[in-house]
């Protein structure tokens, strides 16, 4: 999935340029937009700050983000620059080419528009034509309310409004198209008695030289408001070409980089912390044995020894892996314990790691979430280190993640009982990206510490909002009862029914992978699965729907448009027979706990196959 910020000219050719190249996106504008023609995309408004910019990207799968949005988005531009950084997701920006800003007498570069109105103030225009669009209203609103001021603004609804609701007079409204010729611009300026114009340096695409033109043809000044200072993008481009030869670069020409786990990095950071203890200082650098048997590198980044203890960090690397605690520091402080026996290894938790409160895990409550591979990777490296210098001694360790409480908000820890933090996790050592071992992992946790702590029933939802919608329906379901399978729905049915123990389980499933499930698929990835439209309609056309209807069903390039033709009701036999069919194809990775199956649609409606 590439989610897609636009509402701009190099929105809509982005916008095309999925759509040619049949990748499913989803549009994403400040305002509502009109919907145009699309065959792969979904649209969504509405302003969204970091924390729902990283829900969007984490429960809808998105694995590119295209920054298409205004240059003066500066605030959206950081936000989406900190979340793709942080969740390890690649970032493009469609940008518009910037050209020198001539120097003229007649322009008049400033910052912002609060230096913009500090000009005005000396410039004194008597009637100024501002042509900065409708979001400019409310920081330009000290100077219309007290002197002559026109505003051009696009002309749909949606600005129209705004600007209704921003108190604009509607006499000074000028609602009309940027992309005509010079000669439109300029008989507006001759016509209303335009002395002074403000525009911002929106480029070529926001038809910025136009008004340079014009303000030097009519012989008045033009106040530009300059661009503001954008992130260090990894990847920019300036062009639908430019662009589209990024989208098709060979992918298998660029192995995806592995990286290290939390566990491995905690074990080499105990690694230097003991050099450091014992001799004195701490190495730039330690290499251990994973347990995979690779051999690895890790440069120390943190180091601090006092009287009796050291601690040194490890900067976690996850490469090319979308995990939330890439770039964490992981960090070790040792001690020896003068009342231990010997070669004890004493566990503590520190700052930023999770502690265990819950039953189910290979980690008892009460313990730090430091689980079993990486407490045997860092007792193995203060063995060693005691070891080579012919000691024995009882050891403390104390494992931290800076900033990991924040992180593991992310996760889904809490729901397993892991509260304050991350957990220092592995198997292997190395992080495989996008495992999905890793994943299968997970859900087999969650559901032991389902069962673990009396949870009769289950509930196995795609993500957090089928999951909502579900919980609607069962308001007696705890959260720690729903289990996320992502698409892996036949494998997650399988891991209920090798676990054993379950009253009931309840599986949610949105109507778009519903089709798939209800065709025998047990996974609904849409990358390994794609829409079959002719089997739905198929399938109306048994259930006896008119063949005007069945022909536009076997026309549709999303799901989603299938409620537009036949309304979500279970009065309408074809939503029931999508619920019983997937009902009989989850009982062959079930067949004998009690099985509800719960279809919904996007706004949470549901029909009921028990």
């Amino acid at each position: 999935m590439i989610l897609l910020f636009g509402g701009t000219t190099e929105g809509r050719q982005a916008a095309a340029l999925c759509d040619r190249l049949a990748r499913p996106f989803i549009y994403s504008t400040r305002s509502r937009v009109e919907p145009f023609a699309t065959s792969h995309g979904e649209f969504r408004h509405g302003s969204l700050d970091e924390a729902a910019m990283a829900e969007l990207v984490a429960s809808r799968n998105v694995r590119l983000v295209i920054d298409a949005a205004h240059p003066f988005a500066s605030h959206l531009h950081h936000s989406l620059f900190e979340v793709c950084q942080r969740l390890a997701v690649r970032l493009i920006r469609f940008d518009r080419p910037v050209s020198p800003l001539p120097s003229a007498l007649w322009i008049h570069p400033v910052a912002d528009f609060t230096e913009a109105l500090g000009l005005l103030e000396r410039l004194a225009p008597a009637k100024l034509l501002a042509l900065t669009g409708v979001q400019s209203i409310a920081p330009l609103r000290p100077w219309w309310r007290r002197s002559e001021m026109l505003l051009r603004i696009l002309p749909t609804r949606t600005s129209i409004e705004q600007a209704r609701r921003e108190g604009f007079p509607e006499a000074k409204l000028l609602p009309m198209s940027p992309d005509g010729p010079d000669e439109a611009l300029e008989a507006l300026v001759r016509e209303h008695g335009v002395d002074c114009l403000l525009a911002k340096e929106s480029g070529e695409s926001g038809f910025f030289p136009v008004k340079l033109r014009v303000a030097e043809r009519c012989g008045i000044p033009v106040v530009v408001i300059r661009r503001p200072v954008a992130p260090t993008w990894d990847t920019i481009v300036f062009s639908a070409e430019d662009l589209e030869a990024r989208l098709t670069e060979r992918a298998d020409l660029k192995p995806l980089r592995t990286g290290y786990t939390t566990g491995a990095c905690a074990a080499a950071a105990t690694k230097a912390a003991m050099i450091a203890l014992l001799d004195g200082a701490a190495p730039d650098s330690v290499t251990i044995t994973l347990p995979s048997g690779k051999v690895a590198s890790f440069g120390i980044v943190s180091y601090r020894a006092e009287q009796g203890r050291a601690r040194c960090g490890v900067r976690k690397f996850a490469g090319d892996d979308p995990d939330v605690t890439h770039g964490l520091l992981i960090v070790s402080e040792v001690s020896l314990l003068p009342d231990g026996d010997p070669d004890e290894v004493r566990f503590l938790q520190g700052e930023g790691v999770g502690r265990v409160t819950l039953p189910g895990l290979e980690i008892p409550p009460g313990e730090p979430a430091i689980n079993p591979v990486p407490r045997r990777m860092i007792r193995e490296c203060i063995a060693e280190a005691l070891r080579q210098r012919g000691l024995r001694h009882a050891v403390a360790v104390t494992i931290s993640a800076p900033g990991g409480e924040a992180v593991a908000r992310k996760t889904m820890n809490k729901r397993l009982g892991i509260t304050g933090g991350i957990s220092i996790l592995g198997t292997s050592g190395e992080v495989v990206p996008y495992s999905m071992e890793a994943w299968l992992a997970s859900i087999r946790n969650a559901i032991a510490v389902a069962a673990a702590n009396g949870c009769a029933t289950i509930a196995l939802t795609s993500g957090l909002r089928s999951e909502r919608h579900l919980r609607a329906l069962f308001t007696d379901l705890p959260e720690l009862a729903c289990i996320h399978y992502g698409n892996s729905i036949g494998r997650t049915l399988e891991m209920a029914r090798e676990h054993g123990g379950f009253s009931r389980v309840i599986v949610g499933v949105m109507l778009a992978k519903a089709t798939k499930l209800a065709q025998g698929q047990a996974d609904l990835s849409s990358r390994v699965v794609p829409l079959d439209p002719h089997w739905l309609a198929n399938l109306a056309a048994d259930l006896g729907y008119r063949p005007e209807i069945t022909s536009q069903l076997a026309d549709l390039r999303l799901v989603r448009n299938v409620t537009e033709l036949i309304p979500f009701t279970i009065d309408e036999p074809l939503y029931p027979a999508i619920a019983n069919a997937c009902h009989r194809v989850c009982r062959q990775w079930l067949p004998d706990t009690p099985l509800t199956f719960v279809l919904l649609d996007l706004e949470g409606k549901s029909v009921i196959s028990a």
